[in-house]
């Protein structure tokens, strides 16, 4: 089984079981007392949309707010949802390998409340690479470049503009995706202690397909486990 493969790598442990099986809403709340992978980009200042601030408010509220409630019936985020598989199965007929959908929820065993949930993982030989799908609204599509060509990108070993920021961004427009998902991609890399990750893209507007190679940054990687490790105490009640 994919789970096990997983915790054998030895950097995470179940967090919560079969996340599968609970409701968007369960989810969320879920998601709250912890720092997940789609919040990296929020805890590196790359994000558009929030900052830290507003992260903070809003997992210390232990109920869905009104903004989250809206934010989830947004028609962009439910066909998100829904149109997963077939994003994940576009991914597998061009890796031809099978993606594999992890059902549990990870915690770090070296970062407290640092968490990670799989869209897809594949398997090559033993060694274990994620594979995020992302479903691009036509607002969203130009922060991307289809054109990029990265297949053979190195790991990432040290800091290479003057601030996180700029290294994050100058990464990811090499790469061809939008800052805010180099470091969520990092993260989920680092769960399963992968070479690389995979971002799967379907662009609505156009209804095409692009699989972005997006190589290991372990200078983020640090960086997102050290910015969680200062924050966790604000958000925390029991984990």
């Amino acid at each position: 089984m994919i789970e096990d493969k997983i915790l054998n790598k030895g950097k995470l442990k179940i967090a919560v079981e079969n996340v599968q099986a609970m409701s968007h809403e369960d989810y969320a709340l879920v998601r709250k007392d912890y720092f997940g992978a789609s919040d990296s980009s929020i805890l590196c200042g790359v994000n558009l949309y929030k900052t830290m601030d507003d992260l903070i408010q809003e997992k210390t509220k232990k109920f869905i707010t009104a903004e989250e409630k809206e934010v989830s019936e947004k028609a962009i985020v439910k066909k998100g949802y829904d149109i997963e598989p077939i994003i994940l199965d576009k991914a597998q007929s061009e890796l031809n390998t099978e993606v594999f959908k992890p059902k549990d929820m990870y915690t770090f065993l070296d970062t407290d409340g640092l968490s990670v949930n799989y869209d897809g993982v594949i398997d090559k030989d033993g060694v274990l690479i994620p594979v995020e799908a992302k479903l691009v609204s036509k607002y969203g599509e130009k922060y991307y470049n289809k054109t990029a060509m990265n297949n053979n990108l190195p790991t990432i070993n040290e800091q290479t503009d003057t601030s996180l920021e700029k290294h994050i961004k100058k990464q990811a427009l090499k790469i061809g995706i939008p800052a805010y998902y180099y470091t969520q991609v990092q993260q989920e890399i680092a769960g399963l202690d992968a070479p690389h990750g995979y971002l799967a893209a379907m662009f609505d507007d156009t209804w095409t397909f692009k699989l972005f190679y997006v190589p290991r940054d372990n200078y983020v990687i640090q960086c997102i486990k050290e910015l969680c490790k200062q924050n966790i105490d604000k958000i925390k009640t029991t984990i």
